[in-house]
């Protein structure tokens, strides 16, 4: 199987580690100085869970159409899809798929939209990894894990020999039946940790100890909650209480991705994660106030990291 990774940054980075580590032919897709450390030293996994240890796969920052993946993990951010669907062409074919493991909601549509939905797989990856320094990424916490399926719902064969060749190279991986119930739930974990971190400005413990954005949380997430089943996916009415039970156990570590983008001045994911919620909320005729408001103060940072202010 020759698999492409698309975004050697903490996830893709970790999974494609795992993935050459384990054998598979894997190419890495990466740029700048990460692109030239691992040309000269390698790509280097530090990880709580399978120890240390450097893999010395190929690394471009350009593909020329000489072959063909069977399979593209898609770990870009959100931000950066349009460039890397354009990046990842040469290299897809009838056969590939493409796995997506992005933040948020409505990454599997653009990438659909451009190859086909029916390339398109599925996926929510469960790591907490950050890329260290070039050609570095250091895996933390609990075992990194990926569920996948089709949006259908069926458990095809190809589905099945993604989740394989994934399980294979000793990552943990789920063929689920009911994958966006999946991505919605963490969807709405990430609308609470990201969106709220962002517009205040603040530490994940300190929007939990201060009663009013505790409450608007709480409303954060049981707006993606209504919208999510209102879109027809079978979402627990209790996930806001379970979920906010989580973050009151784990607040003092959490720390999500989109705020540290937004701290480094970079575009952020905030039209995957609330904006998504806010954009479908009015598609199926669900007020979600909570998230407008977050989305369309974001925009400003968002628009600003992009070059349009």
């Amino acid at each position: 199987m020759k698999i492409l990774i698309m975004g050697t940054g903490a996830i893709g980075g970790c999974y494609g580690g795992l993935l050459a580590r384990g054998g598979a032919d894997v190419v890495f897709m990466a740029r700048g100085d990460n692109l030239e450390a691992i040309r000269e030293r390698g790509l280097r996994v530090e990880s709580a869970t399978f120890g240390d240890f450097t893999v010395h796969p190929e690394a471009v920052d350009a593909l020329d159409g000489a072959w063909t993946a069977d399979l593209a993990l898609f770990c870009v951010k959100g931000y950066h899809n349009e460039q890397a669907i354009a990046d990842m062409s040469p290299a897809v074919g009838e056969g590939t798929t493409i796995l997506t493991l992005q933040n948020g909601i409505g990454g599997g549509d653009q990438i659909g939209a451009r190859f086909g939905g029916s390339s398109v797989l599925l996926g929510a990856a469960y790591i907490d990894a950050e890329r260290t320094s070039p050609g570095v990424v250091a895996q933390r916490g609990s075992p990194p894990r990926i569920v996948l399926g089709e949006e259908s719902g069926e458990l095809s064969e190809r589905a099945q020999a993604v989740a394989d060749a994934l399980n294979g190279a000793g990552i943990e991986t789920e063929l689920s039946s009911g994958i966006l119930t999946a991505l919605w739930s963490k969807l709405i974990y990430i609308c609470a940790l990201s969106g709220m971190t962002c517009i205040t400005r603040a530490s994940f413990s300190e929007v939990l100890e201060t009663p009013q954005t505790l409450a608007m949380t709480r409303q954060v997430m049981s707006e993606a909650l209504k919208v999510g089943q209102a879109s027809g996916v079978a979402l627990d009415d209790d996930i806001v209480d379970s979920v906010m039970a989580g973050f009151h156990e784990e607040k003092g570590g959490l720390i999500s991705s989109m705020y540290t983008d937004l701290m480094a001045g970079n575009p952020l994911e905030v039209s995957l994660i609330n904006g998504a919620v806010a954009r479908i909320g009015e598609e199926v005729g669900v007020p979600t106030p909570a998230n407008s408001i977050i989305s369309a103060c974001l925009s400003i940072a968002d628009n600003r990291a992009r070059g349009g202010n």
